[in-house]
């Protein structure tokens, strides 16, 4: 895949992000008036489907297209790009056949064409989040880890005695994966940087190494996530998900500390940042 070389053509392919909230309430909201149309009290509520297909079959084309334009930007996994791409795109037959379905009061057919595009639009939807959260994004694994991190952060490292991951697989590994890995990672690695394991992290890249231990201020890895978004060099991209203040501070402490790789936070000397 190539940049994106026309700043209007990147500025349409950057809209998929905010445009994508639209097909996915008209489509909901879709299938709840087919719910509680069933009622007799609410059955006036049919009328509009016709109009919020309308609304999800130019909302999904548009959101479509723009997000073709935004997948020739380097930065993706390209398997879950992919998938994303095609079942993103395979939405617009589907709302197109839901309303050709219900313009000839096949209701029993649209109905299950319903249901259909509703387990397509979930699957679309995760491997979008996929794309800019990472794969661990639902999961309880990331959300303990960053539990935990707040309790490093406030100076809390008692663990009562009971067996700990390592200060990096515990707090540094769930931020790459989160902010990093679709860039820099075993499928893609984009200047010949992976941050998929401890020991890529510190090999560095063809930029050289990207962290400095001892010295959060010194390495490049936070050198780039501290640079304003408008600058070039700016890490994550800028259209990316960004780490927020916690997370960069995860980060500096565990390079401040030495980069240890095989350490628990237990066996360190953590304290909170300053």
């Amino acid at each position: 895949m190539n940049e994106i070389s026309s700043d209007w053509l990147g500025f349409i392919g950057r809209l998929h992000p905010l445009l994508l909230h639209l097909p996915i309430g008209f489509i909901l909201f879709l299938a709840v008036i087919e719910v509680v149309a069933q009622w007799t009290r609410f059955k006036e509520a049919a009328a509009a489907r016709r109009l919020l297909l309308l609304l999800s079959v130019i909302s999904v084309a548009v959101t479509a297209g723009c997000g073709w334009i935004l997948s020739w930007s380097d930065g993706y996994a390209e398997e879950a790009l992919a998938w994303h791409k095609w079942l993103g795109t395979a939405l617009v037959p589907m709302v197109v056949a839901l309303q050709i379905l219900l313009g000839r009061g096949a209701m029993a057919a649209y109905r299950a064409c319903l249901g259909l595009t509703m387990v397509l639009l979930v699957a679309t939807g995760h491997y979008g989040n996929t794309l800019v959260r990472g794969p661990d994004y639902l999961f309880p694994k990331y959300r303990l880890s960053m539990s935990r991190g707040d309790e490093v952060l406030s100076g809390n490292t008692n663990t009562g005695g009971k067996p700990e991951l390592t200060a990096f697989a515990l707090l540094v590994q769930p931020i790459l994966n989160e902010y990093c890995i679709g860039c820099h990672g075993a499928k893609k690695s984009k200047g010949k940087l992976r941050l998929d394991t401890a020991e890529n992290l510190l090999k560095g890249g063809e930029d050289g190494p990207v962290v400095q231990p001892g010295s959060a201020a010194q390495s490049l890895l936070i050198k780039r996530l501290r640079l304003p978004q408008e600058n070039g060099d700016h890490m994550p991209p800028p259209a990316k998900k960004q780490p927020g203040a916690r997370e960069i501070a995860l980060l500096e402490l565990w390079i401040n500390v030495g980069a240890p790789v095989h350490q628990t936070i237990n066996e360190l000397k953590m304290s909170e940042p300053k």
